[in-house]
């Protein structure tokens, strides 16, 4: 398998898209009828549709759309993020440091997700977005 890092420190697979969070923390948690983690100032994920979220094996599916279904979420304000997948197939992996997984598969309809940043080691900015159906969108 062959990768490729870029200018802004992202490494490319030939099905994803890695982002250099290190061990970062979500300094920020937002809820409008999207569900949003801000990791260390510099990286935005922002989930649109229904997503699924738990330690393996203890998943449950949430939708940003209803505040109050976000309560398990809640904690992840200041946890660390190990590892953050952008796949080409509009899917998208956040890992935490205790095992926990936000996981958003594309929609059939519309933008499930859009990831946003501009790394600290660089002043280039980058954006993700899932199309509709599958699929990513990469400027």
């Amino acid at each position: 398998m062959t990768e490729r890092v870029d200018h802004n420190g992202l490494t490319e697979h030939s099905d994803r898209w890695l982002l250099p969070v290190g061990d970062g923390v979500v300094t920020q948690l937002r809820i409008d009828f999207a569900f949003t983690l801000v990791i260390e100032a510099w990286l935005e994920i922002r989930v649109e549709t229904e997503f699924s979220y738990g330690v393996p094996g203890a998943e449950c599916r949430i939708d940003p759309c209803v505040s109050a279904g976000l309560g398990p979420l809640l904690d992840r304000h200041q946890a660390e993020v190990t590892a953050v997948e952008v796949g080409k197939d509009g899917r998208l992996r956040v890992t935490f440091a205790d095992d926990a997984v936000l996981l958003v598969e594309p929609h059939d309809q519309y933008e499930a997700f859009t990831v946003a940043g501009t790394p600290p080691s660089t002043s280039r900015r980058f954006l993700f977005v899932a199309v509709p159906g599958g699929g990513l969108a990469v400027w």
